[in-house]
């Protein structure tokens, strides 16, 4: 049996983490496996916040303002130029189809996708092709858990089956029966036409039984480092922000830790494969975890001397979250050189909405001690929750200002409805309390909720985010610690 992975991501630093997963449950079971990522024919990736440049103040105020405002015609204008300047354009799909036509030569007996909703025109012209050889295709992504967008793919000519979920457990027998065309309702979280439902396959419990992913057909030349991406964990202990939507989709849907042999060992595999010791820790939250967390900055030190790594943390308000100032300096000794977390917001009243779980003074002390422990810091901020005033958005411009000296990045984001969240559940249940809130429905092509905030045209509300942006863009423009540069565009 042979099978084709086409992976239709766009992480641009390194490997894909599922698509090595499922290449080795593959590999393990003795099936032959082609990997098709366009990094290796030069279609571009997208890196996460690099150093800023000048005009980038402005050319960020300008897409918020064409974004929030109510002008019919500026809105026209900014869909155009997202269209012309969208991710897997004309150009991008001219290679990607070119180098598939090199796989199908070798005539795969069932092509697996792993996909953003941006490759939407892609994935149709892939399907076609395939389908003209006769060869099924199969679709998973972390997307699909929403039933109208599995219903547009499954409905793309040449498409046999959408999946959600976590698919290492049954990956085997289902391509099996697709390959035979037998019936697939039998597994969970593959689509349901006749049902028009979906049901999202089981989150894995024990997974210290998967094999490590195999990253050896991913074009490392492509990269400019070797980055090797690895998970302790599954989902978020945390687990309740109203604005987060990871938790619902493909691998958040439960929280679930590895044990720390496994973690090392998988570790040691990599780092001897691609002669690397540059991690990347995907997790949601590498401290939902206490004992693993311990046990990790612990142990790196001892098995990997050299060692430099990344991750994401939760400041929230156990009474032990594992980011005491002796925690990061211990961590700063095994090699984090960087580390990301979540503000969202500098107003005490918006972290209770949005259930963050956060308290500032605590966040402060968080800032200053990474930073005198020598830890490049990134963190994310939101503008435009649903209930936000002017006052809060200075609130949080006043916080960033004031802590410039201990962050390197932030990403201020738009607010961003995404679906079946609880802020999303908030709004639909209670739209008297927020009439200057517009929601619409579905955007399938990006996977999350159109709304319009009437609040965030007004005069007062602009100079406000101007002012925000232009303390977070203070921060942009500085150059990451040397020590941190390894990750420039990381996370």
């Amino acid at each position: 049996m042979r099978v084709l992975v086409i992976d239709l991501n766009n992480f641009s630093r390194y490997p894909t983490l599922s698509v090595g997963y499922l290449t080795s449950v593959l590999r393990k079971n003795e099936i032959e496996v082609d990997i098709l990522s366009p990094f290796a024919k030069g279609v571009a990736g997208y890196p996460r916040l690099t150093q800023a440049r000048r005009r980038e103040l402005y050319l960020n105020f300008l897409k918020h303002w064409t974004a929030v405002t109510p002008s019919k015609l500026v809105k026209r204008v900014r869909k155009f130029i997202q269209q012309a300047l969208h991710p897997g354009g004309s150009e991008d799909k001219k290679v990607i189809l070119e180098y598939l036509q090199e796989f199908l030569l070798k005539k795969p007996d069932v092509v697996l996708i792993s996909a953003y909703t941006m490759y939407y025109d892609i994935t149709c012209e892939i399907s076609k092709l395939c389908q003209q050889d006769g060869i099924p295709v199969v679709i998973g992504g972390s997307a699909f858990v929403y039933q109208e967008i599995a219903a547009l793919w499954h409905d793309i000519p040449g498409v046999t089956a959408v999946y959600a979920g976590e698919p290492e457990t049954q990956l085997i027998p289902l391509i099996a029966d697709v390959i035979k065309g037998n019936e697939l309702n039998v597994y969970p979280g593959v689509y349901k036409a006749e049902q028009q439902s979906i049901d999202i396959a089981l989150p894995l419990l024990n997974l210290d039984k998967l094999p490590f992913p195999d990253f050896s057909d991913f074009p490392w030349h492509a990269y400019p480092n070797k980055v090797i991406p690895l998970m302790t964990g599954r989902g978020c202990e945390w687990d309740i922000c109203t604005f987060c939507s990871d938790v619902s989709t493909a691998s958040g849907r439960s929280f679930r830790s590895r044990n720390i042999d496994n973690v090392i060992e998988e570790m040691r595999f990599q780092s001897t494969q691609f002669g690397s010791q540059l991690f990347v820790f995907l997790d949601l939250k590498l401290n939902s975890d206490l004992v693993l967390w311990r046990e990790l900055i612990e142990r790196i030190p001892k098995e990997f001397p050299n060692a430099q790594w990344t991750a994401s943390v939760h400041v929230d308000s156990r009474m032990d979250n594992g980011l005491s100032k002796a925690d990061l300096q211990k961590a700063a000794k095994a090699g984090l050189v960087r580390i990301t977390c979540g503000l969202e917001s500098g107003s005490p009243r918006m972290l209770k909405l949005m259930a963050k779980g956060i308290k500032l003074d605590r966040v402060s002390t968080f800032l200053k001690d990474a930073h005198d422990a020598g830890i490049s810091v990134r963190m994310t901020a939101i503008i435009g929750y649903p209930g936000e005033e002017v006052n809060d958005v200075m609130l949080t411009r006043q916080f960033i200002a004031q802590h410039t000296p201990y962050i390197e990045r932030i990403m201020l984001n738009r607010f961003t409805l995404m679906p079946d969240t609880p802020v999303a559940r908030m709004l639909a249940n209670n739209s008297a309390k927020f009439p200057e809130i517009s929601v619409q429905q579905l955007d399938v092509n990006s996977a999350t909720i159109r709304h319009s905030n009437a609040k965030l045209a007004k005069k007062s509300y602009y100079w406000a985010a101007f002012r925000l942006m232009r303390a977070v863009h203070d921060i942009n423009k500085k150059p990451l610690k040397p020590s941190a540069r390894e990750f420039e565009g990381v996370m």
